[in-house]
């Protein structure tokens, strides 16, 4: 029964290794028609070897051009995208300024930047959690402050699989102590 209870934990143990293909995550670009630092933000991330696999580029009108500043019509969306991240501590958020670009819950920021590789690369690997498309559906609570601990499921499974093999030692040593005892006890009462 021990053999087979460790051979299931043995396996739980390793599915977390074996997943399914990941989506790519979404790197949204707010922008002003025209705005020239847009096209090259966009043109450096088309740039990335990344590009399409880890990563898609979803274009939003915050303004219509980059000289009037007329209210896009994704406008609102970035408006209260930008009140969210701010309110969740990333001070350089805004949608009064492009590009804003924003990569799941770990990055928002209006300005050009071409260091967003190493960015894009931890929010594929922690998978993409699309604060831009839960604002857009009207949910709230959708980027909470980054202080607390991020158990995903695999470090879950990882705790339990680890307490597991833990708890079958702990049996194991415990019938050992009583066979122990058992023989202690046998060889005091024959003297």
């Amino acid at each position: 029964m021990r053999k087979v209870l460790l051979t299931i934990c043995a396996l739980f143990c390793f599915i977390p290794f074996v997943s399914a293909k990941k989506e790519p995550v979404k790197v949204y670009i707010f922008e002003a028609g025209g705005c020239p630092y847009c096209e090259a933000e966009i043109e450096y991330l088309k740039g990335l070897d990344s590009y399409e696999k880890e990563f898609i580029i979803v274009q939003k009108e915050a303004y219509v051009d980059h000289v009037d500043w007329e209210n896009g019509k994704d406008f609102e969306l970035a408006k209260k995208v930008a009140e969210a991240f701010k309110a969740a501590g990333f001070q350089d958020a805004t949608y009064q300024a492009t590009p804003f670009v924003v990569i799941s819950d770990i990055y928002a920021a209006a300005s050009y930047n071409t260091n967003l590789e190493d960015t894009i690369s931890e929010a594929y690997k922690k998978g993409d959690k699309d604060v831009v498309s839960c604002i857009e559906k009207g949910k709230t609570n959708c980027i909470k402050k980054s202080n607390n601990i991020d158990l995903n499921n695999s470090t879950i499974i990882i705790i339990i699989c680890t307490l597991s093999l833990c708890c079958l030692y702990l049996i194991k040593s415990n019938k050992d102590t009583k066979k122990i005892i058992e023989e202690i006890q046998k060889s005091n009462k024959k003297k």
